[in-house]
């Protein structure tokens, strides 16, 4: 199997947001994930806080465009996530800083296949340019539960664990293993959280736009 992951070994994930030391260490790291976006700031989206209750990061939205930002707790951007338009796959990428330029993508996030029974996603870097090679990381589960894992192996680098106490369904717990870049595995949770968002919002507009042509007939 490991010759499967020689992408990963290429450009490890540690290496992706801020280098080794700030965003990985060497034992578990427990992390919870809150949509935090209100009506009077809707580019607030998320926080995510330690097991102390101190902010590690947020998620800010970007007025009048579909972009996320991933700030640090000193508010500093670290990465950009965009989804793709027109998109099947609901294809997001995640570019370095402030940037959406192709030379400062970083790794980009899609669902494994077009139709598929579960919910799965596949997470490509962007040194990875072999199409027939496989994703460097893989996103499995359903929505109240997550596993991210290297590639097709089942070495398993996070998960994700969703609230269902109703005071709480707007909370997601995250453990990341150690020695993992746990701003790299944020910023998978969020766009799937983004994804999930985008979903309700078509789903909604589609009712309605039913409802409109009900009421007008």
């Amino acid at each position: 199997m490991a010759d499967r992951q020689t992408a990963r070994h290429v450009a490890p994930p540690t290496e992706l947001v801020g280098g080794r030391s700030q965003f990985t260490v060497p034992y578990a790291v427990d992390l919870t994930l809150t949509r935090t976006g209100r009506l009077f700031s809707p580019n607030d989206l998320y926080k995510v806080k330690d097991t102390n209750g101190d902010v590690v990061f947020e998620v800010k939205g970007v007025f009048f465009s579909s972009r996320c930002l991933l700030l640090d707790a000193a508010a500093t951007p670290l990465l950009t996530m965009k989804p793709k338009a027109f998109s099947w796959h609901e294809t997001w990428r995640v570019f370095r800083g402030e940037s959406t330029s192709s030379k400062d993508l970083l790794f980009s996030v899609r669902k494994s296949k077009i139709f598929q029974r579960k919910d799965n996603f596949d997470v490509v870097l962007a040194t990875n340019t072999d199409q027939s090679a496989p994703c460097d990381f893989k996103i499995t589960g359903r929505r109240k539960n997550r596993i991210i894992s290297i590639g097709e192996s089942d070495k398993i680098i996070a998960q994700m664990h969703r609230k269902t106490a109703f005071f709480a369904r707007n909370k997601l717990e995250i453990t990341v293993n150690p020695n993992e870049d746990f701003a790299f595995i944020v910023s998978l949770i969020v766009i799937l959280e983004e994804i999930k968002a985008s979903r309700r919002r078509r789903r909604s507009s589609a009712k309605a736009a039913a409802g409109a042509i009900g009421w007008g007939s």
